[in-house]
């Protein structure tokens, strides 16, 4: 999957060559008092610019104070709003931004953006606050509805408020429509009376946010009167598609402490309409800071990210959350802390099939593909049955990533008819749960691959419960004095293939089931590499094509010294790689003499 098209790309080398052949010059119109200022009013100069018809600049000076204002720009032509000038006289921006407020004034947008097919609006050194949209509308800060493009560069969205989308409201009605959050760009503290509190896109709209320091953070969604609550940093709605790859500003991520009743930082919901799907991509841009989705929180459920399909009586459309090299941390809600999926929803994570081409992985030693942190349980404190990652008629894809010092009831729970779970090179460590680590029920379908599963505290006395099908391979699950599975499904509906665990008395019987402990290099202190020789090494028949571990390492390494049970592959998350000695990459503390 990749993106439609390109507003820094083809689009503007276009309009560009538009703009260099036409016959009016481009013009600066400067707002302020005093010499130089070519108008008094922001919308004045606003006017100005359309009525010259090519791609002018309206300058924002400091001289005069932008209090209440209630700008509308229509246009089909390129425009820049830009702020960062002292005087009308000065040539260059001194980067402190220029505030526009709406306080005081009509309950409207700080700016109503209609852009026309082609068009391209940039603000640039900007505040846009305290706008106050309401009877129903959205766009508290800006309102955006056209088919053409938006761009806010080193511009903060703070304090507006709105039904829908608090902060901005951007609304395609047409295909080339897109919003961009650039770099330096804060969308913070922004209220959505029912959805969207950051931002609220809708339609056949793109929206990019891959630059540097740029967030989502401090906003919320109510959902007043029981309608909507979907998304407190940022709601997509089918068939919009959002690409998240930027690295956050001041540390904090890109999607941070939002709140909402459904996806406190992000929901993604299909339109009830056939086809009309919904997509976000989450994905790295700098290998040294992994895109980050931290602190958010919902009443009810989705933390971190909530999805939602739509399925009518004859049509359905669905809702789509691809990540690669992420991390969710720190979220909270009732259920679903780190994902809640829901009806036609589906989840992909690290699937090389829903990627995109700006992507990168992340450096070797960054912590990535982790879900950390993550907390299930009532808004009033306390740890409840709620799962880190929940599946309700939904279906999940898992690759590479990691689940450690979460809390709730479950790891990963599946409810819903012929729904699917698959989980590949996955560690499910150091994590509180109530009751089991991954539980299945009704007529749902689990496969587990390549995965350790160790050092949880569980309530339950059983690992996984299973009403389903169960395909467990190439796993490791060490749970001292847990029984490794509850099954009640069909006999014939159950694989285990080449397993080690603690308790096997659960586990169907079979010659490449045994019983052992893993030898971990330093499970006391989360380490679950295997030492050299652990049982779990060289134990598992190679698999054809290049298949990875969960440190993107190389799988089916064959270790010299080490006798190959049923064939080269390692069981569980990580692959020890081959040509290390008797003290592997992750192995610095039982080297030579130390390691048995």
């Amino acid at each position: 999957m990749t993106p439609r098209r390109c507003i820094h790309g083809c689009l503007l080398a276009l309009l560009g060559l538009v703009a260099w052949s036409a016959e009016v010059p481009a013009a600066i119109f400067t707002v302020g008092t005093g010499a130089g200022c070519t108008h008094g009013t922001i919308q004045s100069a606003i006017n100005a610019a359309e009525a010259n018809g090519v791609a002018d600049t309206v300058r924002l000076t400091r001289s005069l104070t932008y209090q209440p204002e209630a700008n509308v720009i229509n246009t089909s032509q390129n425009l820049n709003v830009v702020g960062g000038f002292a005087t009308c006289t000065q040539a260059a921006t001194d980067n402190i931004k220029t505030v526009v407020s709406g306080q005081g004034g009509a309950a409207e947008p700080v700016f109503r953006i209609f852009a026309g097919t082609g068009s391209i609006i940039k603000l640039r050194h900007l505040t846009i606050t305290l706008g106050d949209e309401d009877g129903g509308g959205g766009g508290g800060g800006i309102y955006f509805k056209g088919d053409g493009g938006l761009e806010l560069i080193e511009t903060d969205v703070t304090n507006n408020s709105a039904d829908y989308g608090g902060g901005i409201y951007a609304e395609a009605t047409g295909n080339n429509a897109e919003l961009v959050i650039s770099n330096n760009t804060t969308i913070g503290s922004n209220t959505a009376r029912r959805s969207g509190g950051g931002v609220y896109i809708a339609g056949p709209l793109e929206m990019t946010m891959t630059a540097p320091s740029s967030i989502i953070a401090f906003n919320q969604a109510l959902g007043v009167g029981g309608v909507g609550g979907y998304g407190g940093g940022l709601h997509v709605q089918g068939p919009a598609i959002a690409y998240i790859g930027t690295s956050g500003a001041f540390g904090l991520g890109a999607i941070y402490s939002n709140s909402a009743v459904d996806g406190g930082g992000i929901s993604i919901q299909s339109a009830q309409s056939d086809g009309v799907d919904a997509l976000v991509h989450l994905f790295t841009t700098d290998p040294q800071q992994p895109v980050t989705v931290r602190g958010n929180s919902a009443s009810d459920t989705g933390g971190a990210i909530y999805v939602q399909g739509w399925n009518g009586a004859f049509s359905f459309s669905d809702a789509y959350f691809c990540a690669s090299d992420f991390r969710i941390e720190d979220n909270f809600a009732r259920d679903g802390s780190a994902l809640y999926m829901n009806e036609s929803g589906f989840a992909y994570l690290n699937r090389s099939d829903c990627t995109v081409p700006s992507a990168v992985r992340c450096a070797s030693g960054v912590s990535c593909n982790t879900m950390v942190g993550n907390d299930a349980g009532p808004t009033t404190g306390g740890i409840g049955d709620g799962a880190t990652l929940r599946n309700v008629e939904a279906y999940l894809f898992m690759n590479r990533f990691e689940l450690r010092a979460n809390r709730g009831g479950y790891a990963i729970r599946t409810t819903g008819q012929f729904r699917i779970s698959i989980a590949k090179d996955c560690l499910l460590a150091d994590n509180e749960y109530t009751r089991q680590l991954i539980s299945s029920e009704a007529s749902t379908s689990t496969y587990v691959t390549d995965c350790t599963l160790a050092g949880n505290s569980l309530g339950s006395s059983e690992v996984m419960r299973i009403e389903g099908t169960l395909d467990l391979f190439g796993s490791i699950i060490d749970q001292p004095g847990r029984l490794s599975l509850a099954y009640s499904g069909s006999p014939n509906d159950i694989d285990v293939e080449h397993v080690l665990a603690s308790d096997i008395t659960t586990l169907p019987n079979g010659p490449t089931v045994i019983s052992d402990a893993p030898a971990f290099v330093d499970a006391a202190n989360g380490d679950y590499h295997l030492r050299q020789y652990s049982p779990a090494v060289d134990f598992a028949p190679p698999v054809s094509g290049d298949d990875r571990d969960l440190d993107n390492q190389p799988r089916d390494q064959d270790l010299s010294g080490v006798a190959d049970l049923f064939g080269v592959r390692d069981l569980g998350a990580y692959e020890r790689q081959a040509g290390t000695g008797s003290c592997g990459a992750a192995d610095t503390i039982f080297c030579d003499g130390f390691d048995p």
